[in-house]
């Protein structure tokens, strides 16, 4: 709390008065955060018609928040290896209603026929682990390279690394079959 008051350039007394103490502090950061993700991914879906279009829009969403507010990837990586211990009720409850987003994609993607059938709940660990999990691999890009790692020159924009991803995501990794026949 002493950093913060630092940082912020109150005392800590007003930041006690105002915010109260650190389990509520922190609520408020993730509830911050969540309508954030609320906000950005209901405009990006609002303008895409089909599933596909949302789940992209979704994926993309996803991962350039992550990229744009660092300190986020890593306070949810932290909660997802705590199994969520300092996450308040509400984060929790707003986190199901961000959840509802990949569950809408998934279902309306089954009912026009883009997609086949799968579990939207892994569907959503695997858009929104993948964001936060190559968001916090990102900042170790200058460690690996020190360490002799070969890399690539420059990181894809944030679109085209979330297009990527919702290719495998879409098809996988396997080859797709040549129209009538098998792999």
């Amino acid at each position: 709390m002493d950093e913060i008051a630092r940082r912020a350039g109150v005392n800590k007394a007003m930041l006690y008065y105002h915010v109260g103490d650190k389990a509520a502090l922190y609520a408020e950061v993730v509830l911050g955060f969540i309508a954030l993700v609320e906000a950005e991914t209901g405009r990006r879906m609002a303008s895409e018609a089909s599933p596909t279009g949302r789940l992209r829009a979704l994926q993309e969403t996803f991962l350039t928040l992550a990229l744009t507010h660092p300190s986020y990837p890593q306070i949810m990586m932290r909660e997802i290896a705590s199994g969520g211990a300092n996450l308040p009720a509400a984060a929790l409850q707003r986190m199901a209603q961000v959840l509802g987003n990949t569950h809408r994609i998934v279902s309306d993607g089954l009912a026009s026929g883009e997609f086949r059938p799968v579990d939207p709940i892994v569907a959503h660990l695997l858009i929104v682990g993948g964001a936060v999990f190559m968001a916090n691999a990102l900042r170790l890009r200058d460690r690996l390279s020190a360490a002799g790692a070969e890399l690539p020159a420059e990181i894809p924009k944030p679109a085209t690394i979330a297009d990527r991803v919702t290719d495998i995501l879409l098809f996988g990794i396997a080859a797709r079959p040549a129209a009538g026949g098998s792999l």
